[in-house]
């Protein structure tokens, strides 16, 4: 009981001791408003440098809530039922909401610093996830307002599980960033722990990637936040008033609410004058901050030399494996698309835009580099082969984007596009652009025309009304088709209408829509300018990559090389050079030639060597053939001389004898006629089994069996000995050969004949059939028998075994006095050898 007190002290003293590693903040020169939201009701006080309380808690939003260990209490934005939930909960600067400016926020309200620079921080905790709530956004912070001319920015959390940062400045938004929250790892987004949410901007207007968002879990332990994402804020934030709020959005809107409440806690809100270091949050010990702080300051900024790198080469929009430095990637036969996306190295404040590329080896003339989110149009002859190609490239902001797609207003854009005399068909590719570009895009009402014609509209279903589960983000329309390594990122829009879109917030993942279709007609002679239409709405923020595109490039030996001039305090040159080759087809290749003829000599030799060995083969069977009739001719003539002769002797011998004694003792004249009539008998049957064996129609194993089971019955007959046949039903129609059928046919017989001699009056059975290919005779006896291990006289048993050794198979005789015999002779099949020319 000792030990598991000291156990559960020991374990709330870690907790303690971990809690108290995360404290709430302390303001510092920097911290332009801090409120630590522990008051039981507004005021809430503000601890900055130039302190605003916060005096609105309205429509349900509840104080002194459980915060993280440690902060005191925390702030719920959950709705209560019966409260105003189309509008939700809310923390505002001023006590009241109002359509205009009386609920505007009093100055002085500094969110940036003198150069611009901000960080914007909360501590969240979701009661339910983005994708689950009523709601159509999770607003943090924001400073909006409904004038237009009012509007700031807005931090929050969107519906789909992006942190977004959107600046507004009038009616137009001045970039922004827009990151997935991570969904695994140690700070994937849960409805459990408290999380850190922040965005920090350095006051570099329009440098690439001067905002970064963080999304960190609460846990001691830390040494910095966890970034997820970067963004670009063309402009610093306006510093006009508006209505600030936390965990909603202070603009009023008629007609509709927002639905942007925050349906869980909000603690610890900070706004600062700089960008804050990774190291520098709530989560990262005063200690780990200090020994950082210190390492900064003795470190002296260095300027980082002017150089550019490459990120990643796709092929046919798959990412490869780069080679190692100084090797070049080799590619297969083909024609391949080769999409480079490459940067300048971090720290450089080269100019993107200034950027050129070009494939050495595929044209000389420079190209600038691609940024954002492009539409890319391809004309395509008969074998799919890119005759031209216009591209289509959008960053920044459409006329009047508001803060998402869905309330922003649709731009018509009108552009001519050349279309070549070998068109047939058109490929379309709307792509999200390089990995690290993030935003929206969306298109609608595509119309493709002759100038000649503009209200014929050559592009099918161009308002995407026809498709797969078009009322699903996940649809796909008619002949369209996504792609990438992220293709979620290509969605329908569900807007006033279905749109087909790009909503991209993966900072390391790209998609695509694309689609082909046949142009249905023939452009005049020389080409034609076809006129290309389409409405659209979006906000791009490019990241660091630029893209360089290359269609159908052949087999050949190639260097992608990019050029730029650097800004102050770096005005030199940066390049990049990168070289690959793609591999010619095995006919286009030097050693091809040579060794296709040699390839045909040897070819030619072989198919003479082939007919060669052919006739040989042919002409073998035949000698086997020939020697096969004369071996049977052979062995006929010896049967015929061995015994036909040999009865037509005993024939001549009797009639000799009855010529003799027929007038001088016919009784024993009447004694050889008997043996003349049985000789003659003899002779008959014998001439019988020789004509089968010669007869080649019965060379099949079923006259085989008949010819055995008609033998062993003349055998038996008028004889003791009881016969009982066994012979399968199912033989197969094997052919045999003559020899083989005769020989086999001779054992058996004289098996028969062994058991009419010396087995005596008993029960005998003879069984012919097939074991996996072999050919079995089983002849038994119930007599006599004998002692196999006695030698016998003659040579009966010792032919038989010769007989069937010869045929290349066995001859087992198994024997007991008393008992019987049994005989098993088994023999493989041979094949038949073909005819010649058969």
């Amino acid at each position: 009981m000792w030990k598991l007190l000291v156990k559960v002290v020991a374990t709330a003293v870690v907790a303690a001791n971990a809690a108290m590693a995360i404290q709430p903040y302390e303001p510092d020169e920097h911290t332009l408003h801090l409120w630590h939201l522990d008051e039981a009701g507004p005021p809430f006080k503000d601890d900055g440098v130039s302190p605003t309380p916060l005096l609105g808690l309205l429509n349900g939003a509840k104080a002194g809530q459980p915060p993280y260990p440690g902060f005191g209490a925390a702030i719920s934005f959950q709705p209560e039922p019966g409260g105003d939930r189309d509008y939700g909960p809310i923390l505002l600067a001023k006590p009241e909401l109002d359509y205009g400016p009386k609920d505007n926020v009093d100055p002085p309200f500094p969110i940036m610093g003198i150069d611009g620079a901000f960080t914007i921080e909360a501590l969240v905790k979701f009661e339910v996830m983005p994708a689950d709530a009523e709601g159509l956004a999770f607003d943090i912070v924001s400073m909006d307002d409904e004038v237009t001319a009012n509007r700031v920015f807005i931090f929050r959390v969107e519906k789909p599980g992006f942190l977004c940062f959107l600046p507004i400045s009038g009616s137009a938004v001045r970039g922004g960033g827009l990151a997935t929250l991570p969904t695994s790892g140690p700070h994937a987004a849960n409805t459990t722990d408290w999380f850190h949410a922040a965005v920090a901007y350095d006051g570099r207007e329009g440098a690439v990637n001067n905002l970064k968002l963080y999304w960190t879990k609460l846990e001691s332990g830390h040494t910095g936040a966890n970034m997820i994402g970067r963004g670009t804020l063309t402009a610093d934030l306006g510093r006009q008033l508006a209505d600030f709020a936390i965990g909603n959005t202070g603009n009023r809107q008629t007609g509709h609410a927002p639905r942007e409440f925050f349906p869980g806690l909000i603690d610890e809100v900070r706004i600062s004058s700089i960008a804050r270091a990774p190291y520098d949050f709530c989560f990262v010990s005063e200690e780990e901050k200090n020994r950082l702080d210190e390492i900064m300051r003795r470190t002296p900024p260095q300027v980082p030399p002017l150089g550019m790198m490459l990120q990643q080469i796709q092929v046919g929009e798959v990412p490869v494996v780069l080679p190692k430095p100084g090797q070049p990637l080799v590619l297969g036969p083909g024609l391949h698309r080769l999409d480079f996306d490459f940067s300048f190295l971090p720290g450089v404040t080269a100019d993107p835009l200034a950027v050129r590329c070009r494939l050495e080896g595929l044209g000389d003339e420079w190209h600038p580099a691609a940024r954002g989110m492009t539409m890319e149009w391809e004309m395509l002859d008969a074998a799919g082969t890119v005759l031209t190609q216009r591209v289509f490239a959008n960053t920044g902001s459409s006329a009047g984007w508001q803060i998402d797609a869905l309330s922003s207003p649709m731009v018509p854009r009108t552009e001519p596009i050349f279309i070549p005399e070998g068109t047939r068909k058109i490929r379309v590719t709307l792509s999200s652009g390089a990995p690290d570009t993030t935003g929206t895009w969306v298109i609608d009402d595509i119309v493709l025309a002759r100038s000649a014609d503009p209200l014929n509209n050559l592009w099918e279903d161009g308002g995407f009304q026809e498709g797969e589960r078009m009322n699903q983000i996940g649809g796909i329309p008619l002949y369209w088709e996504r792609r990438g390594t992220e293709p979620a990122i290509a969605r329908l829009m569900q807007m006033r209408g279905v749109s087909l879109g790009l909503l991209d917030a993966e900072q390391e993942h790209s998609a695509l829509w694309t689609s082909t279709r046949d142009l249905g007609v023939r452009p005049a002679k020389g080409g034609e300018t076809f006129l290309l239409s389409w409405t659209e709405a979006f906000n791009v923020i490019p990241g660091a990559s630029l893209r360089a595109s290359y269609l159908n490039v052949p087999p050949g030996e190639y260097a992608f090389q990019a050029i730029a001039m650097g800004s102050e305090p770096q005005p030199a040159t940066a390049s990049l050079t990168f070289p690959l080759r793609v591999k010619r087809p095995i006919w286009e290749r030097d050693w091809f030639a040579p060794l296709a003829v040699a390839a045909g000599v040897m070819g030619t030799a072989l198919l003479f060597f082939a007919a060669y060995r052919r006739r040989a083969r042919h002409r073998l069977a035949e000698i086997k053939l020939q020697h096969a009739v004369e071996r049977d001719r052979a062995r006929i003539a010896r049967d015929m001389h061995d015994d036909l002769g040999t009865r037509v002797t005993v024939l001549n011998l009797a009639a000799s004898f009855v010529r003799r004694a027929i007038d001088g003792d016919p009784e024993r004249a009447r004694q050889q006629v008997v043996r003349l009539e049985s000789a003659a008998r003899d002779l008959v049957t014998a001439m019988d089994g020789l004509v089968w064996a010669v007869n080649p129609k019965n060379d099949t194993l079923d006259h085989l069996a008949t010819h055995l089971s008609a033998v062993a019955q003349e055998i038996f007959r008028d004889s003791p000995v009881r016969l009982r046949i066994d012979i399968a039903d199912d033989l197969p129609p094997l052919t045999l050969r003559s020899d083989f059928r005769h020989h086999f046919a001779l054992g058996v017989k004289e098996a028969l004949h062994n058991i009419l001699k010396h087995a005596g009056a008993c029960e005998a059975t003879f069984a012919l059939h097939l074991d996996h290919g072999d050919l079995v005779a089983e002849i038994s006896d119930k007599g006599q028998g004998f002692d196999t291990a006695i030698p016998r006289e003659g040579n009966g048993l010792v032919n038989l075994a010769a007989r069937f050794t010869e045929l290349g198979g066995t001859c087992v005789i198994e024997s007991s006095p008393g008992e019987g015999t049994r005989a098993i002779f088994r023999c493989q099949i041979p094949k038949v050898p073909a005819l010649p020319g058969a």
